[in-house]
């Protein structure tokens, strides 16, 4: 789920964007190449404010030094296999300082090994598009919901407008270092819980957007109408030196969005080379359509997607004709392709080596049973920088590929099928 989605679930009116998106996004991919990345689930949002603004970074961050660790920062209980990232631990910080008497508490009716504090990445189509973290609070006897959000590309904030003024007492002013912050407060009819006496909640936001262009934004929707943080500890939270230290660059450091980022590039390549290629799932001869990332895994090797190396597989269709697909990268070493020579070939295996536009080495081994029937086709590739790459598809029972040897070639050529920087 992207950012935009998100938000739209979330508001009635979402604010016009005067950028690019497509143009955004293709910028921020190649600067994410740079980063140290990872991935999870997308945090689901929880509606009922009125939103303002959009974000899009750019430049060189120039924030206050990181703060000192405080021996007192309560950190949530991970849930299970849950590794809190630095963005995760930034907050919890910074929130330490900001609310000492808040905790972090599980959902009603949640399970023990549950989740207290989600996050990850948002995506918009395949590829990590933000840093969303969200979780349920508690300061005394007041409960609520607490969402908090970095963006990497969408736009900026705008004004109030007469009506965000007059309904949720939207006002702009400028931060100590030059942000612009925004804050709003809403009246919410009560959706869930029925906590509240009244039947109504309260909801406060605040956006802040800094001078290098980073936007942060924070909700707390109460259980009632008096929510455990204010709109001034709000501002607190995402202008605290921890969490101005990770806002430039959330998803680094999270093995799972790094993960998701070359997933991203890889189906990128395959959808260049297919147009119209889908995922495929089912048994035998005959499959079902389905989105091409749906079925997209390493499951069985998830020990293979470490900073040099990835591996990612799944079942590819094109007019029918599906075959499992796997693209295996390694960071300077070449050692399961040897020196790319192919040898003489047999009826059973067909080899063919070349060189690509950029230098590389390159070589294509089709094997075949003892019938003549093609079952597999291997290409590996050898980078002018050390990179090594290895694309294989296996063929249906009838011996066909859904992607013809030059288009598998080409997901094996393309440079932005790649490791990120470490």
């Amino acid at each position: 789920m992207s950012y935009r989605t998100i938000f739209d679930e979330a508001v009635s009116e979402v604010p016009p964007s005067s950028i690019d998106l497509d143009r955004v996004i293709s910028r921020q991919r190649r600067r994410l190449r740079l980063r140290r990345l990872a991935v999870i689930g997308t945090a689901a949002v929880a509606a009922g404010a009125i939103m303002v603004g959009v974000a899009v970074t750019g430049g060189h961050q120039q924030t206050a030094p990181p703060a000192v660790p405080n021996p007192t920062v309560r950190i949530p209980p991970p849930g299970q296999n849950q590794v809190f990232t630095p963005t995760d631990r930034a907050i919890f910080e910074a929130m330490s300082r900001v609310a000492p008497d808040l905790e972090w508490i599980r959902q009603d009716g949640a399970w023990e090994g549950g989740v207290v504090w989600g996050s990850g990445a948002s995506t918009r189509g395949y590829t990590p598009d933000g840093y969303m973290g969200q979780g349920r609070v508690r300061a005394g006897d007041r409960f609520g919901y607490l969402t908090l959000g970095i963006p990497l590309d969408w736009g900026a904030l705008r004004s109030c407008s007469p009506r965000e003024v007059k309904e949720a007492r939207c006002a702009t002013r400028t931060g100590p270092a030059g942000e612009t912050i925004q804050t709003s407060s809403t009246r919410n009819p009560h959706g869930r819980l029925g906590r509240s006496p009244t039947g109504f909640t309260m909801t406060h936001s605040v956006w802040v957007q800094r001078p290098d262009g980073v936007v942060l934004n924070v909700r707390i929707t109460g259980e009632d109408e008096d929510p455990p943080l204010t709109e001034a500890q709000l501002t607190a939270l995402v202008l605290d030196p921890a969490v101005a230290e990770v806002a430039a660059d959330p998803l680094r450091g999270d093995a799972r969005v790094r993960k998701q980022l070359i997933n991203s590039w890889v189906l990128a390549a395959i959808q260049r080379q297919a147009p119209g290629v889908t995922g495929a799932e089912g048994e035998g001869p005959v499959f079902t359509a389905n989105d091409l990332g749906a079925g997209w895994s390493d499951r069985g090797a998830e020990t293979r997607n470490t900073t040099d190396t990835y591996w990612g597989y799944g079942r590819v269709m094109v007019k029918r004709v599906a075959g499992l697909l796997s693209v295996d990268i390694r960071r300077r070493d070449a050692a399961p392709a040897g020196d790319l020579v192919c040898g003489e070939s047999t009826p059973t295996r067909v080899c063919a080596a070349g060189a690509g536009p950029r230098g590389e080495r390159h070589r294509t081994i089709t094997t075949r049973d003892a019938g003549g029937v093609a079952t597999q086709r291997e290409i590996d590739v050898r980078r002018g920088d050390g990179m090594w790459l290895r694309v294989t598809l296996a063929a249906n029972a009838t011996g066909r590929f859904p992607l013809t040897a030059t288009q598998q070639l080409g997901i094996a050529l393309d440079p932005t099928v790649t490791l990120p920087g470490r």
